[in-house]
């Protein structure tokens, strides 16, 4: 009776199979309320009947021309080699012999009427076998001929959601439907979407294969991973192969943007190969145009990588007109070990035509380095370097950015320190320059030694309190610095290495006990030697000839010598408050807190001879006799000591102001919070006794304050106590003396304020979304599509009259937009006095600027960035950039534009987001301010 029933299973079922191979055109019914049309006659999951070995025949729609051929896994004979891994007669060791289901979410049907061995999953049903494993919203089970097929159901507004999705050899494939046969692990795709490198691939009709490779009619590769891309490529034919490396191979190959073939910007046959995270290759250069330089092809090249820890890359640019440039860039990093940057820049700028006026050319070159030692690699060790040297004028040709072209000063430093318990050492180089003069400063090498702070007379081992003499700590620091200063034209000088200074500098400190008076005073007394180390001097001569006295200088290292300084102080400090409280209101308290202090320093005569100081007398050719006193150390790496003796007496005033207000958020409305008045309000100067006259040096006040954490304030002024005379000069009177009711004079006085808000920018007005300004006759303002920017809403009654707009589509920006802006002020006074044919000229100097930074994201996708400033005093903006960035998706466009200055510029730029397309769909073009 069983042997029957499955004879007369297998029977009705190879019939029924074969009456649907058969029929043209056919419309299977895969669930009770879906149906899905299938393939034609060709189809490889339509056999003849269950006796064929493979369910995916000859009659294939893999063809017989395509890679692989007709002899397929099922039918060569060696099916059962193990490096075919997905062969219909092996099963590798721990995977599954037969296809596991889960239980479906809703329901399963099995049917094993009229000769089929079907089973039906409704709702999340998932299948592994082996690596595979397949999900979809329904699925049927061929049980005979071990194929499933998955597929979507469509809802009762015709969306079609859980779309089946196969995982398997760690990648993810999204489809319409797909058919898979567990016994040759081949299968056939509709609409299949899977992740290929930096792109999306997605393909109408695929078939896969044992191997895992993937036959490709008609798909696309794009890097846009919307539903529907905006670009792609598009592709007539494709391969994936896994075997021995993954790439994707394709035939015929053509652009689509917009949904627009370009059919000119086509590919004959190409590949997406499975790239490392390091491979060398080309460097895709920027083609564009300026005025002056004319067309460029710019930072095209070669990427080299040299083993795991070294790479090169070999760039150029050529322009029309003569310019070019060379550029070497290299990386380099050992892990835990050190890393670095190296950029070596060399180029010919040329601008304008050669024989024309305009026509000029120069040379240029830079040099930049950055490294750094991992703090594990060498405990107690460190190098770094930071170099960017360079041409005068290199960043007026080679710049990246405005910030670039606007800093006129660079510095270097590379430096070896090594540090232990009571001492440590550090070697320097350093570089410094000024653009503008063409100014270098280099020094090489600058060496440092510094013994830490140690305590000579604290015992290793203390009992009780510690004794006051244990506070006495030294220390000691010396410096030797080799340093030229010169221009860029001196560099070709014959006496070029006579710039070369060289110095030493050692100074010793000396901390003494800090001693607590009355309680509230805190007297701190110290004092300090130093020593600076000349390698060269100075003499004077008189030249008859010229009838002056003029200036010799030794070379270096013909003479040596030292000067010597000493100073011992003392400082006296103390704290006192002050609170003023009140009983109503908002306003709780005032605290005022004054931090005085005296200090008390003194310094020997230091105009010796054993600092340097000398006398030189001379007769003129008139027979008159002159002294002329000069340092024979003047001019040196390190300036001696002034002459003259001091004992003064310092001065200091510390103001700090804060508030107590009741805190509005504070429910139970007793707490309490602190606002600052002012940060520091300090008043500062010194009288020295010793001075032959104009004892009282100037009075400095700096304050600094943060209003309501909102504005920040910072200003000073300098006060000078004595007077001038009729020739602008200062003398040994006082001010008050001179001009009754005038106890200083201004000389100087500065202030700068900043202050910056940001936030969502949320409108109160009628932005369009709603109906307004009269009776709208109609219900519904603004309804937010689907599909559509958040930042827009399409609306149908217009925003001031209340007309109804019949199908809406006008568009008005979204209010809720985050933005920021800042504004920093910044004012300068300063008083000169000039005394001309008889006559003072006293000026006064105002120099006050605005500078504005504001950025607002309009939408989602649209942001701008605004940098500008205003001279005050001359009426004229400063420089200014706008530049806006706008997201499109897949696409980037970004717009920069400098319109006025010097370096008045603009340029537009769009590309790909994507690495894999940003250089080949990308354009740029600019315009310098040498276009102008």
């Amino acid at each position: 009776m069983k042997l029957s029933a499955v004879v007369m299973l297998v029977f009705t079922a190879a019939s029924w199979w074969e009456s649907v191979a058969q029929t043209p055109d056919s419309v299977r019914a895969v669930g009770p309320q879906t149906f899905i049309k299938t393939a034609a006659v060709q189809d490889t999951l339509r056999g003849a009947g269950l006796v064929m070995a493979d369910s995916l025949s000859v009659v294939d729609t893999v063809m017989a021309a395509d890679s692989v051929m007709s002899a397929d896994t099922a039918a060569t004979a060696d099916s059962s080699d193990v490096n075919a891994p997905f062969a219909a007669d092996s099963v590798h060791e721990g995977m599954l012999e037969m296809p596991a289901f889960s239980t479906a979410v809703d329901s399963i049907i099995e049917d094993f009427s009229s000769g089929r061995q079907m089973i039906y999953y409704y709702g999340d049903a998932s299948v592994s076998y082996g690596d595979m494993k397949l999900t979809a919203e329904y699925m049927e089970y061929d049980v005979e001929r071990q194929v499933v097929y998955a597929a979507g159901v469509a809802d009762t507004a015709g969306v079609i959601t859980g779309k089946p999705e196969m995982t398997q050899g760690g990648k993810t494939y999204s489809m319409d439907n797909v058919f898979y046969n567990f016994k040759t692990n081949k299968a056939r795709i509709r609409n299949m979407t899977t992740q290929e490198e930096d792109g999306v691939l997605r393909g109408d009709n695929l078939n896969m294969m044992p191997d895992r490779s993937i036959n490709i009619s008609g798909g696309k590769y794009t890097v846009c991973d919307a539903e529907h891309p905006h670009f792609y490529l598009r592709m007539t034919k494709a391969k994936v192969e896994t075997q021995p490396k993954q790439k994707t191979v394709f035939g015929p190959a053509y652009v689509v943007l917009a949904d627009v073939p370009l059919y000119p910007l086509m590919l004959p046959f190409g590949f997406v190969p499975k790239t490392p995270d390091r491979a060398s290759g080309l460097l895709f250069p920027n083609f564009g145009e300026e005025a002056a330089r004319g067309l460029f092809f710019k930072d095209g090249g070669f990427y080299i990588v040299l083993g795991d820890y070294f790479d090169v890359a070999l760039t150029g640019s050529l322009y029309s007109k003569g310019s070019w440039s060379a550029n070497l860039s290299t990386r380099y990093k050992l892990r835990y070990k050190f890393n670095g940057t190296l950029d070596i820049t060399y180029s010919n700028d040329q601008t304008g035509e050669k024989g024309s006026p305009d026509f000029f050319q120069t040379k240029n070159f830079s040099v930049k380095w950055s490294h750094s030692q991992d703090s594990k690699a060498r405990p107690g060790t460190s190098f770094r370097a930071s170099v960017n040297f360079s041409s005068p004028s290199n960043n007026q040709y080679n710049y990246n950015n405005i910030n670039d072209a606007l800093q006129n000063q660079v510095s270097s430093s590379i430096s070896y320190s090594r540090t232990w318990s009571a001492l440590s050492i550090s070697v320097n180089g350093l570089h410094s320059q000024n653009s503008r003069d063409s100014s270098y400063a280099i020094t090489l090498p600058n060496i440092t030694l510094n013994v830490n702070r140690f305590y000579p007379f604290r015992r290793k081992n203390r009992v009780g309190p510690e004794k006051w003499y244990e506070q006495f700590a030294l220390s000691y620091s010396t410096t030797l610095q080799n340093k030229i200063n010169f221009k860029a034209s001196e560099v070709r000088d014959p006496d070029f290495w006579d710039k070369m200074q060289t110095g030493m500098t050692h100074n010793f400190s000396i901390g003494l006990p800090t001693f607590t008076i009355l309680k509230y005073l805190t007297l701190a007394p110290s004092i300090s030697y130093g020593m600076n180390w000349y390698f060269s001097s100075q003499g004077r001569y008189y030249n008859p000839e010229t009838d002056e006295v003029e200036t010799t200088k030794t070379g270096l290292f013909e003479d040596f010598g030292a000067s010597h300084n000493f100073s011992a102080s003392a400082s006296l400090s103390t704290r006192l408050y002050g609170m003023f409280n009140f009983r109503r209101g908002k306003l709780r308290a005032i605290r005022h807190m004054i931090s005085p202090s005296l200090s008390v320093s003194y310094a020997p005569e230091m105009g010796t001879r054993l600092n340097g100081y000398r006398v030189y007398t001379y007769t003129d050719i008139h027979g008159e006799t002159h002294t002329v006193e000069y340092n024979k150390w003047a001019g040196g790496l390190y300036s001696p000591p002034s002459a003259g003796k001091t004992a003064s007496l310092g001065f200091q005033i510390g103001n700090n102001l804060e508030a107590k207000v009741l805190d509005r958020k504070d429910t139970t409305g007793t707490g309490m919070k602190k606002i600052k008045l002012i940060d520091n309000l300090n008043l500062s100067g010194n009288y020295n006794f010793l001075a032959d006259s104009m004892k009282l040096s100037n009075i400095n006040v700096n304050m600094t304050t943060n209003v309501l954490e909102k504005v920040s304030i910072s200003a000073g002024m300098t006060l000078d106590p004595y007077a001038v005379d009729n020739q602008g000069r200062r003398y040994n009177r006082y001010n008050v003396t001179v001009m009754p009711g005038r106890l200083v004079r201004l000389t100087n006085a500065n202030i700068s304020l900043g202050f910056s808000l940001s936030g969502e920018g949320k409108g109160k007005g009628n932005d369009g979304s709603s109906a307004g300004g009269g009776n709208s006759g109609g219900g519904g303002g603004g309804v937010k599509m689907t599909g559509e920017s958040p930042a827009y809403t399409r609306v149908y009654y217009h925003p001031v009259t209340g007309e109804f707009i019949p199908g809406g589509w006008i568009y008005y920006l979204n209010p809720e937009v985050p933005w920021s802006v800042s504004f920093n002020y910044s004012y300068n006074y300063s008083k000169t006095y000039q005394y001309s044919n008889n006559q003072l000229i006293v000026r006064n100097n105002h120099t006050q600027t605005l500078n504005v930074n504001g950025q607002v994201r309009i939408t989602k996708a649209l942001n701008i960035n605004l940098t500008t400033g205003f001279d005050l005093t001359k009426l004229q903006l400063t420089t200014t950039q706008v530049s806006a960035t706008y997201d499109l998706h897949c696409f980037q466009i970004s717009f920069s534009w400098v319109p006025l200055g010097q370096w008045k510029q603009w340029s537009f730029r769009i590309n790909a987001k994507a690495a894999a397309l940003a250089d080949l769909l990308s354009y740029r073009k600019g315009s310098s301010q040498w276009d102008n």
